[in-house]
C-alpha cells in the first residue's frame, strides 16, 4: 500500500546530540580534563589534610605550601568549570551557564584574594572574619544557583545531573557556614562525576557514529 500522504511526518523524539554537535572536542582532550578532575579530586583531598596538620604544627613551610597549592587548586577548577560549560553547550546545548559559571569562578577567586590579604584575621573575631565568612556563603549561594542551572539541561548524562545534585548539597551546606568542612565531601564527589562525565564523552566521541 503507498504511503499515506495525510499522515502526520514521523520525528525523533530525542534529537541526536552526539558526535555532530561536539566539533572542536577530541576524545584525548576529553581525557585529560577528567585526568584533571582527578587531580583535583586528589589535590583537594591533599590540601585538606596539609591544612589541618599546617594549623596543629604552626609549620611555616607547609602553611606557605597548603596556600599554594590552594591557589593552584582554585585556579585548576576554574579552568575545568569553564570547559565543563562549554561541554554541555556543545553537547547538550545547555543554556543559562554562562552567569553562574562566572559568578562561582568570581567568587572562588575573591575568596583566594581575601584568604592571601587578611591571613590568619580572617578567622579571628572582628570584620575582617564576618567579611571572608561573608563571601564564602555567597560563594555556597551560587554554587547551589549553578547546580539549578545544570539540573535544567536536557537529555545530559546520568553523570552530569549527580554532579548537580552534589554541588546543590555542598553548595547549601557552604551557605551555612555551619556546615562548611562537611560540604567539602559533596563538592569532592561533584569533581569526580565531573571526571566520570569527560570520560563518558571522550568514549562517545571515539566509538563509531
Amino acid at each position: 500500500m503507498d504511503e499515506n500522504p495525510y499522515a502526520a511526518p514521523r520525528v525523533e523524539l530525542v534529537e541526536d546530540v552526539g558526535t555532530r554537535q561536539m566539533n572542536g572536542w577530541s576524545p584525548k582532550q576529553l581525557r585529560v580534563l577528567a585526568w584533571l578532575s582527578l587531580v583535583c579530586v586528589v589535590g583537594t583531598v591533599t590540601l585538606t589534610g596539609l591544612a589541618v596538620a599546617a594549623g596543629a604544627l604552626e609549620d611555616p613551610l607547609m602553611i606557605r605550601l597548603s596556600d599554594w597549592l590552594g591557589v593552584a587548586l582554585t585556579l585548576l577548577g576554574c579552568y575545568l568549570l569553564i570547559r565543563l560549560k562549554l561541554f554541555a553547550e556543545a553537547r547538550f546545548a545547555a543554556e543559562g551557564l554562562a552567569p553562574p559559571v562566572w559568578a562561582v569562578i568570581i567568587g572562588s577567586l575573591v575568596v583566594e584574594v581575601l584568604d592571601f590579604l587578611m591571613g590568619d584575621a580572617s578567622t579571628q573575631p572582628g570584620w575582617p572574619m564576618l567579611l571572608y565568612f561573608g563571601v564564602i556563603a555567597a560563594l555556597g549561594a551560587l554554587t547551589a544557583w549553578l547546580a539549578v542551572r545544570m539540573l535544567k539541561v536536557q537529555n545530559a548524562y546520568p553523570a552530569f545531573r549527580v554532579m548537580a545534585w552534589l554541588n546543590l548539597v555542598g553548595g547549601i551546606m557552604m551557605a551555612t557556614i555551619v556546615l562548611m568542612l562537611l560540604g567539602l565531601l559533596p563538592l569532592i564527589a561533584g569533581n569526580v562525576a565531573m571526571m566520570l562525565v569527560f570520560f563518558r564523552a571522550a568514549r562517545e566521541l571515539q566509538s563509531p557514529a
